[in-house]
């Protein structure tokens, strides 16, 4: 299985936006401080928050993450959909909250040599 399709099922992710991400993964980070996300994320990390809003699409292509997943099942801003597929961001969602969604990104990267 691919490492993306891994992460898609146990991670429980919907796609909301931005096209289905092919992009390399080379780790992760999870945050809810832009400034903190924007200081200490690296390019290509998947990005795990619980913000819903259109500056996450900002930061997300300022940093070039692979991705933003958000948590506890929110669902994104209608002006975040529309800046996603604008900056080409994927932007998904998961039921889980950000302690599981994280642990269980961090047992697959872990898994496959990534982190």
């Amino acid at each position: 299985m691919k490492l993306w399709d891994k992460i898609i099922q146990q991670l429980e992710l919907t796609l909301q936006a931005g096209p289905l991400s092919n992009n390399k993964i080379r780790g992760a980070f999870c945050g809810d401080l832009l400034s903190d996300v924007l200081a200490n994320a690296s390019p290509g990390d998947l990005w795990v928050t619980i913000h819903h809003h259109r500056n996450i699409v900002a930061v997300a292509s300022l940093v070039n993450l692979s991705a933003v997943i958000i948590s506890n099942d929110r669902i994104p801003d209608p002006d975040t959909v529309e800046a996603a597929i604008k900056e080409g961001i994927p932007v998904f969602t998961t039921p889980l909250n950000n302690f599981i969604a994280s642990g269980k990104l961090f047992v697959i990267l872990s898994d496959n040599s990534i982190i």
